[in-house]
């Protein structure tokens, strides 16, 4: 049974050399229990072990990494690449960069994989471009509004409906009777 702190992950693993995909997936419960804080070495062991029994074979080394299905890229978990503020390796994995969240997906492969291009697969790169080609748009059209206002600023008017300006006469007695 699922605990109020406990992390249920989806693990992909065993990708192909043909189509570079992840052939094999089985969710991975890590119970908490009080103990918030999730580090490195608690998720290795739990996933070395279910790897070992599922794969049915002798693993030594594992490198995972946490996929950030917005970006289509992936997050190598390495506890020796800390940040500098962060002195000790006892990340939090929960926290960024990592952001370990319910569902989240987790790729692992065999031995030591240090960058996030091992875990790559063909629907990655596109995704990618697809959010570069966003990111293009939205800055292309962010200029052409920019461009507008600077022409509608020079012009006096502006994209926005001023209301009409009603002349008001002021008529004033003469004060010197």
């Amino acid at each position: 049974h699922l605990g109020k702190k406990d992390i249920l992950l989806n693990v992909v693993h065993s990708k192909d050399n043909v189509n570079n995909y992840f052939q094999q997936r089985f969710e991975l419960l890590l119970p908490l229990k009080d103990n918030n804080i999730v580090k490195y070495e608690y998720v290795e062991q739990h996933l070395l072990s279910t790897l070992k029994s599922i794969m049915n074979k002798d693993i030594s080394r594992i490198t995972f990494a946490r996929y950030a299905p917005e970006r289509g890229q992936w997050i190598v978990i390495d506890p020796l690449a800390t940040p500098k503020k962060t002195k000790t390796p006892n990340v939090n994995l929960r926290l960024e960069p990592y952001k370990l969240a319910d569902m989240a997906v987790i790729g692992v492969l065999e031995g030591d994989h240090s960058t996030s291009e091992d875990f790559d697969t063909a629907y990655d790169k596109m995704k990618r471009q697809d959010v570069e080609q966003d990111k293009e748009q939205k800055r292309m059209n962010r200029e052409r509004n920019r461009a507008d206002n600077d022409r509608n600023q020079q012009s006096g008017s502006s994209g926005r409906r001023r209301s009409p300006q009603n002349t008001m006469r002021i008529n004033v007695d003469d004060f010197d009777n």
